[in-house]
């Protein structure tokens, strides 16, 4: 049973036990029913609504299974409405509980990304051009000397397309020239992945790592987000904003799609078009990245940030991706759960050319 469907249950059986109980008995007063109008009216505009909709994965249709939870709810408020001797509270809760099914519904309505919330889009077939056209191209560098030099390799895509995305092993990267608008107050990012070894900083991108934000996977296989900010409460205190992901079903060598969304004092992941934790976070502005420090894709730092001189340091905690990755999307707002899902779904049976 659905998230949905389970908390409207536990909110609406109360009433409808409380309705089984409350008829009249032949030595009582004949009990006063409330006013069921405003409740038949609720319920006859929800199944409108839920008849009206079609389920899909364009613009204007709805996830999956939404219709049949929209259906459940009303349902549930039925059995209400066609209690024996409803009171008012219960015809009151009762309408409640089928407009907040309605929002809930309304959510999972699919609709467009706004074109210009569209930072950067790295497609990685045969470059690293940035493909939003907002000029965020990537240049391939070789990674830091300590981990072995690499440089981002040509690679078969998850569609069988050869040459469509990067293999990133020994520190290979992408360096992309630093911009504010790498570093928006709300953001959502998207990427496919594919996990050749797992270790402690497997960093996918990084704007000057936990100076202003990276998104990684760890060796426990859980999507790592981590953004610095200065905090909202007065205090002048910076913070460090960072929470872990639902555990990946990891496989080797398997293709997975992530996503995440950031917003003052909330942090969302997916996997594979799923919505899988939502955590509430502190609130405050996001700080920019050091003077100098570009964006880097599949390494802690650009290379050339990287201080041969402090072994320990560059070893244990700025490291890199090893892995394949494709398809990398920056929005400078937050998409719902239904953009999330529905560009899962586009990506995952299409290959993007242009």
């Amino acid at each position: 049973m659905r998230k949905t469907q389970i908390w409207m249950l536990a909110l609406l059986i109360p009433l409808t036990i409380g309705i089984a109980f409350s008829g009249c008995k032949e030595d009582e007063d004949p009990c006063t029913p409330g006013d069921k109008t405003a409740l038949g009216q609720a319920i006859t505009d929800a199944q409108q609504v839920h008849d009206d909709a079609v389920e899909g994965t364009n613009p204007g249709e709805y996830l999956d299974g939404s219709k049949a939870e929209l259906q459940t709810a009303i349902d549930f408020a039925q059995v209400v409405y066609d209690g024996q001797c409803p009171t008012q509270a219960q015809l009151d809760s009762a309408e409640a509980a089928l407009a907040a099914a309605l929002e809930a519904f309304e959510a999972k309505k699919i609709t467009d990304v706004n074109p210009a919330a569209l930072v950067a889009h790295w497609l990685f077939n045969g470059d690293g051009l940035d493909a939003s056209g907002n000029g965020h191209d990537g240049t391939a560098e070789a990674g830091y000397s300590k981990w072995g030099g690499g440089t981002p390799a040509l690679a078969e895509d998850r569609h069988g397309n050869a040459d469509y995305c990067y293999f990133f092993q020994k520190g290979a990267n992408f360096v992309v020239s630093q911009s504010t608008a790498l570093n928006p107050p709300d953001m959502s990012i998207s990427l496919w992945m594919k996990v050749d070894t797992l270790w402690p900083h497997g960093y996918f991108l990084s704007n000057d790592i936990w100076h202003a934000w990276k998104f990684q996977v760890p060796e426990h296989f859980k999507p790592f987000f981590t953004r610095h900010i200065d905090l909202d409460d007065g205090s002048g205190e910076a913070h460090i904003n960072e929470d872990s992901g639902f555990p990946l079903d990891w496989e080797p060598a398997k293709w997975q799609h992530l996503a995440i969304t950031y917003t003052k004092g909330k942090l969302v992941f997916y996997v594979d078009g799923n919505l899988v934790r939502e955590a509430d976070i502190a609130e405050g502005a996001p700080l920019e990245p050091h003077s100098g420090i570009d964006f880097c894709i599949g390494q802690g730092l650009p290379t050339a940030a990287y201080d041969s001189d402090d072994d320990h340091q560059w070893a244990e905690w700025i490291g890199y991706f090893k892995g394949w990755m494709d398809d990398i999307r920056i929005y400078n707002e937050v998409l719902t759960t239904a953009q999330v899902k529905s560009l899962y779904d586009y990506e995952k049976d299409n290959a993007i050319t242009e």
